[in-house]
């Protein structure tokens, strides 16, 4: 298992090692704040390690969907629908509903972090060629039937990549607002 991880190592080049050196600072690092934002908004009952563990494999689960999509945020945006039930869930009846709706909105961006490291793509690609070409794109890679600006360098990574960021913000915080005015309305129902 060590040697196949080794030979996969050996074979990355300079953009994959930054791309995974962004998830992880993007990862342990917004986890910390995170971590600590809900440690205090939901008591000091939980500790901080459980939050901020309960978030790295969140975040891992996120990177686990990226790559099972080779790239694309199409598994990514379906957590969207996952992470809005469970963060419903857990975060209704848990104080006021704009509190839990600014939870939802951080820990919905958090999950986003992943898909749009890919913006960081054509940042590093620009540095040996023209990223807004659409002769580049060709030899990237990218299908001729894609329309302009998509078939760029710079549209092919950051217009999926900031949709799907916005997308799993919408959907995710919109299942726990959904999820909260269910619970009161049942709350009032059988009060």
């Amino acid at each position: 298992m060590l040697e196949h991880i080794l030979v996969v190592v050996k074979r990355m080049e300079l953009p994959e090692y930054i791309l995974v050196a962004v998830n992880l600072v993007g990862g342990f690092g917004c986890a910390v704040p995170l971590a600590g934002v809900l440690r205090k908004a939901y008591g000091e009952r939980t500790t901080f390690l459980r939050y901020f563990v309960l978030l790295i494999g969140v975040y891992f689960v996120e990177c686990a969907a990226i790559v099972m999509g080779m790239g694309i945020p199409v598994f990514s945006m379906g957590m969207a629908f996952v992470w809005g039930i469970i963060f419903g869930l857990w975060l209704r009846g848990r104080g006021p509903a704009r509190e839990v709706l600014k939870q939802s909105f951080f820990l919905s961006l958090y999950t986003s972090l992943p898909a749009a490291s890919f913006a960081i793509v054509p940042v590093l690609l620009s540095f040996s060629r023209p990223i807004l070409s659409v002769a580049e794109g060709a030899k990237l890679g990218i299908p001729g039937f894609v329309p302009w600006p998509l078939n760029t360098i710079l549209g092919f990574y950051v217009v999926p990549a900031m949709c799907a960021v916005v997308f799993k913000i919408v959907v995710t915080t919109s299942e726990v607002s959904l999820l909260i005015h269910l619970g009161e309305k049942s709350a009032r129902d059988s009060g």
